[in-house]
Parts: C-alpha cells; sequence; structure tokens
C-alpha cells in the first residue's frame, strides 16, 4: 500500500531510552546514522546490566542489612521477592542508600558521546540524554507496600545526589534529563495502594520535586508510561489521567519543560483514544512526542495512528511507546525506517564535519627519542592529580575556554602536565574541531599525555628544555614551527602555574609572541594573594610553611621522632633546607603583581574573579607526598643539600610526621577551603615584534 502524502509527523524522532545494542558506541553511531536530522537527544540505550529498565536496583536496595527478602505477594514486579524492613530495624530518618550507579554509568557513557561528537559521528545540534526512574517506581517495584512510606525518602535523597553528580561531571549545555514515570498512573487508576493521601496531588508533587533538582540550562522532559495494563482486566486504557499530570506540571515548573512522551497502545487505531489527548496545555517550548510506532501493525498502523492523533493534536513527534529494549537487535532497522518514513528533518542535512586540520608543516608529536620512551612512575603519579577534589578549579577554566572556541582554533595549554585541562576541554566542547598543543618542561608529564590522547591528531605536545648555558627554559615560540607562528594560536591557557614563574615578563612575552592579535589568554591560580579572599580561604602553597612549622614542635615534643631532634640544632643545614623548599613552593604574589605584568606585557585585562575551591586534606596530602623531601627535607635530608639520599626508613618517618603536621594544621578536619583567581586576557591589537624577549630562567610543573 502507497502511503498518503500528509501522514508524516510534524516534528521528528524521540527514543524513549533502552535499544537492544551491546555498548553505547554502537548505540551513538547506528542513532546518529538513522536520526540525524530529525533527533534532538541521544541516549546511551541503558546497555548492559540497564537493560532491564530498573531490575538492576533490587540488589542495590536488596544488599541493606536493613531489610529481609520477603515471598512477592500480591501485584509483585516480575515475580521479584519484595523487601521489608526488618523488625526493629531504623526508620526513615536513618536509613540511607549509597552510590545507585545512575551517575557513573552516565559519566562512562558521556565520554563516549563527547567523543562520537568531537569525531563527527554525533550532529553537533544533539544532546546527550540520561533516563532516570523516578525515585517511586523502584520503591513500588521492590518494598512490601507497608514500608514504602519508609523507604521513599531515603531512595529519593540517594537519587538527588546521583542527579547532583551527573550534573557535576557532565557540561550543562551537552546534557538533557528524562524522568521515566510509570507506576504513578497506576496508582492515579486506583490498581495499586498508594501511600499518600491525595494518588494525583501527591504524583504532580513528587514530580515537581524531580524537575526542580535540574537546572534550567540543562534540557529537561518525562516520559508517561502506561505499563500497567497487566493490572487492568475491565476497561481499555486511556490518557485522561496522563493528560492532567501534564497539564499540571506545565502549569505549576518554574523551569522550562523541553518535551514529554506520551504512550500510545497497541491496537488503538480508533478516534476515541485520541479525543481523550485534546484536553492537553503545554507550554510552547514542550515538544511532544507519541509513541505511535507499533512494529507488528506496521507502516499501515501507523498511517493510521497519525491520522487520528492529528485530528486533536496539532503538532507532535514519532516515538515507540516505550524505550526499544523491548525488541530483537535485529528489529532495529525496521523501527528506524518507521520513524523516518513518518517524522519531519527538523535539523538540515549536514555532511560529516571535517576533523581538524594542522598548519602544512606542523607535526602534532616531534619525532623524537623521549616521545616513544616508556612513561615513568611521576608522570603517572602526576596524572593522578586529576580525581582530587581541588582539581575542580579548571572546571571554569574550561568553560571559559569553551565559550570562546572555534573550529579550526588552536589553543596552547602552557605548563599543561600530562593534558588534564585538555581532556576535560575535549569533553566540554565535544562539537567543536580544535587542536590543542600541551606545551610543557617535563618530558616525563608529555609522554603520559601522548598515551592518554594516542589515536587523536588534534591534540599535540612540545617540550621546553633547559638550556643551561642561557640559564633558562625554552620559549614557546621556539618550539613552534615557522607556520604556526605565523598563524598565530587563538587560544592560550595557563592553569595553576603562573605562580611558579620568577621570569614572569619573559614568559609573559612569548605567550604574547605566539597568540593572535585579539586572541585569549584564560590564568588561574589558587597562590596568588587576592585582596578580595574570604577570611577562612587559604593560598595552598602557604600550608607548605605550617606543614614545616608544625613539624618541628612535634620532633621536638614527641618522643618517637627524639633521634631527629639533633637535626634541628643546625641553624646552617636548616637555612639551607628552607631556601630550597621556598625555591620549589615560591612565596605567593599579590594579584596586582600579575596583572602590571600582563598589562606591560601587551595584554587587555578584560576580567579578574575568584572563587572558592574545597580541597581534601588526604588529596592535597597526596599531592604533597612526592615533594616530601623539599616540604621537610631537613628530616633526613636530601641529595640537594646533604649530597646523600634518605633511607627508606627516614622516608617512611618523614611522611607520617607531615601526615601529622597536615592533621594538626587543620585538626582533623577533611578539607579545608581556598581562594582560586581567574583572570581573563586579550592580546592587544599590535604587532607581535613590539613585545621584547627578556632573558631570565621560568620554572616549570
Amino acid at each position: 500500500m502507497s502511503r498518503v502524502l500528509g501522514e508524516r509527523a510534524d516534528r521528528g524522532v524521540h527514543l524513549v531510552g533502552s535499544i537492544p545494542l551491546s555498548t553505547p558506541d554502537e548505540v551513538f553511531a547506528e542513532v546518529a546514522a538513522a536520526f540525524a536530522d530529525r533527533i534532538e537527544r541521544i541516549p546511551d540505550g541503558e546497555t548492559g546490566s540497564r537493560s532491564d529498565w530498573i531490575v538492576w536496583q533490587y540488589p542495590v536496595l536488596s544488599a541493606r542489612p536493613e531489610f529481609e527478602v520477603c515471598p512477592p505477594g500480591e501485584h509483585p514486579y516480575r515475580s521479584l521477592p519484595r523487601l521489608r524492613l526488618r523488625d526493629g530495624a531504623p526508620g526513615s530518618a536513618t536509613l540511607h542508600f549509597g552510590e545507585l550507579g545512575y551517575a557513573r554509568a552516565a559519566q562512562a557513557s558521556y565520554r563516549a558521546f563527547a567523543a562520537a561528537k568531537r569525531d563527527g559521528v554525533v550532529p553537533a545540534h544533539c544532546r546527550f540524554q540520561v533516563c532516570l526512574p523516578t525515585p517511586l517506581s523502584p520503591v513500588t517495584a521492590f518494598v512490601a507496600p507497608e514500608h514504602r512510606a519508609l523507604v521513599e525518602p531515603a531512595y529519593e535523597a540517594a537519587m538527588a545526589r546521583e542527579v547532583a553528580q551527573l550534573l557535576a561531571a557532565i557540561p550543562h549545555d551537552q546534557l538533557a534529563l528524562q524522568w521515566d514515570a510509570n507506576f504513578e498512573f497506576a496508582m492515579i487508576d486506583g490498581l495499586l495502594p498508594c501511600w499518600f493521601d491525595d494518588a494525583r496531588a501527591g504524583v504532580v508533587e513528587r514530580l515537581q520535586r524531580l524537575a526542580e533538582l535540574v537546572p534550567a540550562d540543562v534540557e529537561l522532559g518525562f516520559h508517561f508510561c502506561h505499563d500497567h495494563d497487566r493490572l487492568r482486566h475491565d476497561a481499555p486504557y486511556d490518557a485522561r489521567r496522563m493528560v492532567e499530570i501534564a497539564n499540571a506540571l506545565s502549569a505549576v515548573l518554574a523551569r522550562p519543560l523541553n518535551w514529554l512522551h506520551l504512550p500510545v497502545p497497541s491496537g488503538r487505531l480508533d478516534v476515541t483514544f485520541f479525543e481523550k489527548l485534546a484536553p492537553l496545555s503545554l507550554r510552547p517550548e514542550t515538544e511532544l512526542y507519541l509513541g505511535l510506532v507499533h512494529l507488528g501493525e506496521g507502516q499501515m498502523g501507523l498511517d493510521a495512528r497519525i491520522t487520528a492523533a492529528r485530528r486533536y493534536l496539532k503538532r507532535f513527534g514519532i516515538a515507540t511507546e516505550c524505550g526499544w529494549g523491548r525488541h530483537r537487535p535485529g528489529d532495529i532497522t525496521e523501527l528506524a525506517r518507521l520513524h523516518c518514513q513518518s517524522s519531519s528533518a527538523t535539523h538540515p542535512t549536514q555532511s560529516r564535519r571535517g576533523a581538524f586540520a594542522w598548519p602544512d608543516g606542523c607535526t602534532p608529536i616531534p619525532a623524537e627519542t623521549w616521545t616513544t620512551e616508556p612513561p615513568d612512575d611521576a608522570g603517572l603519579a602526576y596524572d593522578a592529580v586529576d580525581r582530587h577534589s581541588w582539581y575542580g578549579n579548571l572546571d571554569q577554566t574550561v568553560a571559559d575556554v569553551a565559550a570562546v572556541l572555534h573550529d579550526g582554533d588552536i589553543v596552547v595549554d602552557y605548563s599543561g602536565g600530562t593534558g588534564i585541562l585538555v581532556d576535560r576541554l575535549k569533553w566540554r566542547a565535544p562539537g567543536t574541531a580544535f587542536g590543542t598543543l600541551i606545551v610543557d618542561s617535563s618530558p616525563a608529564y608529555l609522554r603520559v599525555a601522548i598515551d592518554k590522547f594516542r589515536g587523536d591528531p588534534s591534540v599535540g605536545v612540545r617540550w621546553l628544555r633547559n638550556l643551561r648555558d642561557e640559564g633558562r627554559l625554552q620559549r614557546a615560540e621556539e618550539v613552534l614551527e615557522a607556520p604556526l607562528l605565523a598563524r598565530g594560536v587563538d587560544v592560550i591557557t595557563c592553569a595553576n602555574s603562573i605562580h611558579l614563574y620568577d621570569d614572569l615578563p619573559d614568559v609573559i612575552g612569548s605567550w604574547r609572541r605566539i597568540l593572535r592579535p585579539g586572541g585569549t589568554l584564560l590564568i588561574n591560580s589558587g597562590n596568588i594573594r587576592n585582596p578580595r579572599a574570604g577570611a577562612n580561604e587559604w593560598i595552598p602553597d602557604e600550608t607548605v610553611w605550617s606543614v614545616a612549622d608544625l613539624a618541628e614542635g612535634i620532633v621536638r615534643s614527641d618522643a618517637r621522632y627524639a633521634a631527629y631532634r639533633p637535626l634541628l640544632e643546625d641553624k646552617v643545614r636548616l637555612k639551607a633546607h628552607a631556601a630550597r623548599r621556598d625555591k620549589i613552593f615560591l612565596a605567593p604574589r599579590p594579584l596586582d603583581h600579575y596583572l602590571e605584568a600582563l598589562r606591560s606585557g601587551g595584554f587587555t585585562v578584560s576580567s579578574v574573579h575568584e572563587a572558592p575551591v574545597s580541597t581534601g586534606v588526604d588529596d592535597w596530602f597526596e599531592f604533597l607526598t612526592p615533594h616530601h623531601g623539599a616540604v621537610l627535607g631537613w628530616f633526613g635530608g636530601t641529595v640537594d643539600v646533604d649530597g646523600n639520599e634518605p633511607s627508606a626508613s627516614v622516608v617512611t618517618d618523614r611522611l607520617q610526621l607531615m601526615r601529622e603536621a597536615i592533621d594538626m594544621l587543620f585538626a582533623q578536619r577533611p578539607s579545608f577551603q581556598a581562594c582560586w583567581t581567574y583572570i581573563t586576557c586579550t592580546s592587544d591589537s599590535v604587532a607581535v615584534d613590539a613585545v621584547a624577549a627578556d632573558g631570565g630562567v621560568r620554572g616549570s610543573q
């Protein structure tokens, strides 16, 4: 049968969540290939353990010792046993669930999504869609009716923590979050017992609370499910209850509702069903998607449902009634065909975006021996700071870079170490084709970066060698090829390093010579003395001096360290070790020192702001551990000052002393606040040659 013209939905395609494929990578590739011009958001397919919706949450709940496992009882979910709070178990005030797993899964899938978007597989306009069940659903499915009211607050609090974690990890302008509501409608229809007095009002209140967890810059949608037909024997399902809840949400939400998905049961080809949708009153920004696609009813059934729906609804898109996970992998091709045949393109067809290309004559990874040597332990150990709490300071800088990036731009990450900032930037701006050069004085760090970005030709590295005869490091322009210098770079980042440069004018002059006129320079550091810092906010490196003083006091007073007390009497040696420490941990300089140097070096300072950064004490101790010889070198000696390496037992004692001093400094508290300063500059539109190049010695991380 040939299709009648006009039997096509006005909007595009929506995927509810699950897709019967093995990995998120497969899902992103298949979906993008089928629906690139007609889909706004792509889920990860809920692959692996999540493929059966909420069933994977059963062991999360049943593992809690407060529960006992009971027979399924009436209306079980998948015939699973019911969980009941043990007699004498704590009530809702003390019941606590740990990690549920949703945030962890979302973060892992977003890496694949960002890579697919970066490589042009996923269209630039698409967001990453995270699908979460309403907390009411697992509680209803797995907990005995008499204890659901006690368990729901604890599980909802755990889900709120999951949402907060994924919001912190995934860029908001790349994210869309969908709440899946199912058992709520069985309660409203009186098919399941409800532990709150007014089912309709209680459902709206709960959905509103969940919506308010999502900030306005993250897209929000709801999937309403009617998978309780197994409970209904007397009458066919109709959509009036869902329409009532949708209208109520539209009225009460204090943020945009970006989309709504409503199911259409199999076999409903009659106008009677669709006229129940007529009272639907959605906001202008809300996209409506109807679950019109049923594989067993083919194109004819789909055409009939579209025709019936269009009598009562002006605009809607196409979907299945629930996730594709209910189908076989072999059904995907036909499902995609039905969706495409009956939906409308919402974006122009785009050819696959080309990859970033370096200027002719530029090689991302130099053909030098050090680039192929095995990574060493020092580089790998430094890369571990990526997981430290205080490295959240990079988030603002990464967002600032992403805001100014365009296709074809080149970023230099100066003192970029192992590429931690670049890795986060790849997450943050997956739809932009840009190149990055990580520039650093440590080949050990750069070697780790090479492995981290192996296979990504848009990332290169440059080693600033120590020119001992001249008493300085190479300047940035000395490690860039002539074509790149002639072009200039578009953005320079310097994160957590500017306080290390004792020849600051030379570094700034070097930046100015490689940056295009009007280019952007982004700096951050927690070791700038900012007059606007809070009274409780530390300069992190200043903790080193406090630790040193406290360690001396501990050695003088604690009998365990009596053997080391004579070291405190050699004032000349103590002074030599202090001088070495102060060369590595430079005394903090005032903010104006940096601003004046930047302006004198040919930059316009466009903004300066600061933010508190919570720093875990354990993380900070771990960061200082490789530098124990600088922090407490007098305790047991160092090669640089004493000519001998300390023994293993001395190092053990030194680290123990350093830990005790840090714990004493922060009174056993788990964290402290630090003030991070962020400086944004643009290069003045003057000739590069007008900026002088002075010699000097530069420190580098």
